[in-house]
């Protein structure tokens, strides 16, 4: 079970950011992807951003370490920024394409689980993930529209 955790906790962001690109890739027009996937991509990095300086400004310590399947490379742990990543590609995602977004909320979600399963945050680490990624993602959004007119 150690394993499928940790799994979950460290690799379904790569894994989600992957399908996300690929979906776009081979779903939307040629001359719409590379757009798509700016705003999708910058807008989940943009989120992590924010997160970790939110971090380091709050300043909230991670739950004890020494039982954790992980040890993550910043000692603060409010807002994940895994979590803020992951539902940050997940709003994205869904404001282009509604089943893929569906699916990356998913893996977001059990990313959040596996993290708090891992010993390295608190429920509401990922609580505060999400609605940092989708402060950050309607952001991105609403600036893009209102840049393209």
């Amino acid at each position: 079970m150690d394993s499928i955790i940790y799994f979950c906790a460290t690799y379904l962001i790569f894994i989600a950011s992957a399908y996300a690109v690929m979906h776009v890739i081979f779903t939307s027009e040629t001359k719409h992807y590379v757009k798509h996937i700016g705003i999708i991509l910058g807008s989940a990095v943009l989120a992590w951003v924010v997160s970790h300086f939110m971090k380091d400004i709050i300043a909230h310590p991670r739950p004890d370490l020494s039982l954790a399947l992980l040890q993550p490379n910043d000692p603060y742990s409010f807002p994940s920024g895994h979590a803020t990543f992951m539902f940050a590609l997940a709003w994205s995602m869904y404001s282009f394409d509604k089943r893929a977004g569906i699916i990356i909320f998913i893996l977001a979600t059990l990313t959040g689980i596996a993290r708090v399963l891992a010993g390295v945050h608190y429920w509401y680490d990922i609580v505060g993930g999400f609605f940092v990624g989708a402060l950050v993602s309607a952001l991105v959004l609403y600036l893009t529209k209102r840049i393209r007119g």
